[in-house]
């Protein structure tokens, strides 16, 4: 069965043509062929673009800024089930087609969402959308990063992805190098394939493959957002190693964080810089999902029943006990008496 994309779809443009509006007057040209083009993350007229699309967004969660932080942080809400890969694959085809953006890092959670993004990214008939369909001239390369065992005695070459995502040239204009990576590989270890500097040669004078990769000014969108708080080692691994010019986060749900002190202290949605937000009412209201229907059924012997979860195992069983609300009034007499 071929599954057929669909062009233009007013729910999946949007965020993508929001995405590639915010950079008209902010993006310069790189210093060096290996490294993407340069944002200006201090220009008015970024943080207007901002402000301009969050004018139609509740004000809880409107808000513009950088916390201090040396790159540019943007969040798109959609809700599950409304296309979120397809739409950050094609903002990477449409910011290299805008500014020419050339080095992205597509972060995910688990291997399971790996599998499915690489697939999603390497599937031939979506290949032909984008190009054919959406008339992208660039063309993605997509490296895995996977683990590896050194064998005793061998050469501990750098890995070949890594060469070839860090040394593509701006000179390439219609190649588009994306690294794939799950969080597990986000982390300083002695044998991190990212991390170690122990290898045999050098990508542009950098033994470390993260230095080399830090070096293109990479943009990252990072999949899942509640599943990288900034406060886990993840999180501060990519601001501190990876150094991106530009984090994305694509999600239908964001990590928590409390602001004020004492009795004034909230707990509320880590937003910063949201420029759209397809929430599941609004995705409900447009058809894009399913509504759930649950119904009461009433017990039999028309007493009030409480079921107690005794074990589960996700998406094979679970195991209920069953009680009325009679019965665990008489055990609690028994026991006190």
């Amino acid at each position: 069965m071929e599954l057929i994309l669909k062009k233009n779809l007013q729910h999946q443009t949007e965020p993508i043509e929001k995405l590639g509006s915010i950079f008209i007057n902010g993006v310069y040209k790189p210093r060096k062929s290996i490294e993407n083009p340069i944002i200006d993350i201090n220009t008015p007229y970024l943080h207007q673009a901002i402000k301009n699309f969050q004018a139609e967004l509740p004000s809880s969660l409107q808000g513009t800024g950088q916390n201090n932080k040396s790159y540019l942080n943007i969040d798109i809400k959609m809700e599950t089930g409304t296309g979120k890969t397809y739409v950050y694959t094609k903002s990477i085809y449409e910011l290299n087609k805008l500014y020419g953006f050339k080095k992205f890092i597509i972060v995910v959670p688990s291997l399971a969402i790996k599998a499915g993004t690489e697939n999603f990214i390497k599937n031939q008939n979506n290949i032909n959308h984008f190009k054919n369909v959406c008339q992208y001239n660039g063309e993605i390369k997509l490296q895995t990063i996977e683990g590896s065992k050194r064998k005793k005695g061998a050469k501990n070459y750098m890995p070949g992805g890594i060469r070839e995502f860090v040394t593509s040239s701006s000179a390439q204009k219609n190649t588009i190098e994306v690294l794939l990576v799950n969080m597990q590989h986000l982390r300083e270890s002695k044998t991190g394939i990212l991390v170690r500097d122990d290898y045999d040669s050098h990508i542009e004078g950098f033994y470390k493959p993260i230095d080399a990769i830090a070096a293109t000014r990479p943009i990252v969108i990072i999949d899942e957002p509640h599943r990288f708080n900034r406060d886990n080692v993840t999180f501060k691994f990519i601001e501190e190693q990876i150094k991106p010019q530009m984090i994305v986060r694509f999600g239908a749900t964001f990590p928590e964080k409390f602001i004020g002190k004492g009795k004034n202290r909230v707990e509320v949605k880590d937003y910063q810089n949201l420029i759209h937000d397809l929430n599941i009412h609004k995705s409900f209201e447009q058809n894009l999902i399913k509504g759930v229907a649950k119904e009461h059924v009433e017990s039999p012997n028309q007493k009030e029943e409480i079921f107690k979860i005794l074990a589960l195992k996700k998406g094979e069983y679970v195991k209920f006990q069953k009680t009325t609300l009679n019965e665990k009034i008489s055990r609690l007499k028994l026991l006190r008496s």
